[in-house]
Order: C-alpha cells, then sequence, then structure tokens
C-alpha cells in the first residue's frame, strides 16, 4: 500500500493567489546528453505522494502554502524505474519554490533533486566508459594513420564532481490541509508489539499529533510528515520521511478513516484487503489487527504494512488505521518502532 498508484492531481490554487502572488512547486527535470534516450520517456513527479502530470524541462504546480514532499523518478524498461529523488520543502504564500531534478548517468544511481543547479551523478563514471573505448581504440589504430584524425577531434569534456543532495530542514508542525478538530497527544498506555522493538527511555522522538486525528504516535526525533492523498473511499493520509537525511530510502505512510456500523468481520476483511497491495497474505495479529512483513522484498527493502480497527476514547466510531513502510534492511527498527507506537495508542 505504500506505493499505491492513485490518479493524477491537477490543484486549483485558493481563492487569493492570481498570476501576480502565485503559490507553487516549480520543477525543472533534465537528462545527460549521455542519456538520450531518457528522452523517449516522460518523467514521474509527485507531491506528497500524488501524481502530477510533468514532462522533461519545467513544471510549475500551483499548491496552497505548506510543506511539500517531492518525488521524481523516470519509467523505464529494465529497471523499471531509475533516477529516483526526494525532497521535502516549504511553500510561503506567493513564493514558486523552484527545483531542479536531474537524472543520473548512469542507470543504477539516484537523481539529483534541490535548487538549481544540481549534478548529473555518475557522470565521471559514465564519460570514463564512453572515453576509455575510445582510447584503446585509437591506440590500437594508431599505427594505420588514425593518429592524425585524433589531432582535429573535438577534446572531451572533463569529469565534474558529484554533489549530495541538500539537507532539508526538519518538518516540525505540519502545516497542510487537515480535518477540524483538536490535536491528540499521547495517552500513558501499556506498550503493544506487532514486531521487532517499541521506543524505549532516552530513545530520542517526535510526536505527531495531526488536527483531527483521535491520536497521536512517535516517529524517530528526526523524521516529518506532510499531508498526502489517497484513492480509498474517506481516507486521510500522511507521509513521512527522515528528513534528517533524506536519501535514507526510508518512508512511512499512515491512513485513517471510519469503518462503517456495524463494522462487523466483513467489513473489516474488505477494507483491510483495500489496504494491502494486491495478493498480500496478511497475518492475524488478533481479532482488530493483521499485517504483512517482508523481510527484503526485490528492491532489497524491508517492508511492514498494518491494518489495525478501533475505538477512540469514549466514541462510538470505529476508526481503521493503515500503516505502511519500507527501509533498508539495516534500520528496520526505525519503522517498526513507530507502528508499534501505532498500534500501542490505538489500542
Amino acid at each position: 500500500m505504500y506505493e499505491q498508484q492513485q490518479p493524477p492531481w491537477s490543484p486549483t490554487p485558493p481563492p487569493g493567489y492570481g498570476p501576480q502572488g502565485t503559490t507553487a512547486v516549480a520543477v525543472t527535470t533534465r537528462y545527460s546528453w549521455l542519456t538520450f534516450m531518457l528522452g523517449l520517456f516522460k518523467p514521474y513527479l509527485a507531491l506528497n505522494g500524488q501524481p502530477v502530470q510533468a514532462g522533461w524541462g519545467r513544471t510549475v504546480v500551483p499548491v496552497p502554502p505548506g510543506q511539500y514532499h517531492v518525488h521524481v523518478h523516470v519509467p523505464y524498461l529494465l529497471p523499471s524505474r531509475i533516477g529516483t529523488a526526494e525532497t521535502v520543502v516549504g511553500v510561503h504564500p506567493g513564493q514558486v519554490v523552484e527545483l531542479e531534478y536531474r537524472a543520473p548517468a548512469i542507470a543504477l544511481l539516484g537523481g539529483a533533486i534541490g535548487p538549481a543547479p544540481q549534478k548529473y551523478r555518475g557522470l565521471p563514471a559514465a564519460i570514463a566508459l564512453v572515453v576509455v573505448p575510445l582510447l584503446l581504440l585509437l591506440c590500437v589504430c594508431g599505427g594505420l594513420g588514425i593518429a592524425a584524425l585524433v589531432d582535429n577531434s573535438d577534446p572531451v569534456a572533463a569529469p565534474t564532481a558529484v554533489r549530495p543532495d541538500p539537507v532539508v530542514p526538519r518538518t516540525t508542525e505540519p502545516t497542510a490541509a487537515v480535518p477540524s478538530g483538536s490535536k491528540p497527544t499521547l495517552r500513558p498506555v501499556p506498550a503493544r508489539t506487532l514486531v521487532g522493538p517499541g521506543y524505549a527511555a532516552g530513545d530520542k522522538t517526535y510526536t505527531m499529533g495531526f488536527t483531527g486525528w483521535p491520536f497521536a504516535f512517535r516517529t524517530p526525533g528526526t523524521w516529518g510528515c506532510v499531508a498526502g492523498r489517497l484513492d480509498l473511499p474517506d481516507a486521510k493520509a500522511w507521509v513521512c520521511i527522515n528528513e534528517g537525511n533524506p536519501g535514507s530510502g526510508q518512508r512511512l505512510q499512515i491512513m485513517l478513516r471510519p469503518c462503517p456500523a456495524p463494522c462487523g468481520p466483513a467489513d473489516r476483511a474488505r477494507l483491510s484487503t483495500e489496504w494491502f497491495d494486491p495478493g498480500a497474505k496478511a497475518k492475524t495479529y488478533d481479532e482488530s489487527t493483521s499485517y504483512v512483513e517482508t523481510v527484503k522484498d526485490a528492491k532489497g527493502r524491508y517492508t511492514l504494512d498494518m491494518s489495525h480497527f478501533f475505538r477512540a476514547d469514549g466514541g462510538t466510531q470505529t476508526w481503521q488505521v493503515g500503516v505502511g513502510a519500507f527501509t533498508p534492511p539495516a534500520t528496520r527498527a526505525d519503522i517498526q518502532k513507530t507502528i508499534n507506537d501505532v498500534l500501542t495508542q490505538t489500542s
């Protein structure tokens, strides 16, 4: 569910943001001359997990002020996607945040995204792959008089250094549109464990309390969340990443929606099936909770999904909370602790 396909998003700016005060995120996408074949494929652009129609060049997306998680990759043949790059930006009223994305020169590397100018990752190695065989060919053919042609050939551009992704500020207060209501706080309840460890005293955490939600939960201290969208009825969703290290390969998506009365076993099974990826074989934790754990998926990531049903304190409405996350196996404890905390705070 953490990679659910969603319809293209064509947001409309709110009243008061005309041509002289447009609030937007502008992303300029480029590819290297060495990877001219990428021109046959359109880049994939998403804001807060919601796809946006884009092509190579500059794409301007009008948005309300707030924090936005920007994701870009290039759909390809083998592998199916290349050059994944992500960042989080804050957009103020009347501001157009300019970002530049550059696809890598080598398909196995990630892309680069941030303020212009960015660098093409892997360009020195890609140039070497072209130049070294050419030099060997010229040396072999030198005795046949090809050296004369070499003297008149155009020089090859010098390799350039690769600059890492920019460090983005941590999201300390979600600002995107959310349901009305008060902000929840953590409850002093006994800890529950789905899989793996839970948060312990001394762990550096940040409490996520989304306005209008019936519970709060903790993430690692460097994480931040921005509002997202899901193609599920009545669902409210947020996307959380490690903002202290955007290139860590860690991502968590959390969803909340009401379960229709009487929310019996059939209703719960249907909603859980809608949340989990198609064909997933879920394990039962208890009558209200099921999950899917993959130690290593096809991309080498650890993944964990949970579907849990609960009632808020003093309420009659039954809710479904769905959490889906992936991470490199070495940092699986980060998402295990967070999902265990969601289970604890909704039990």
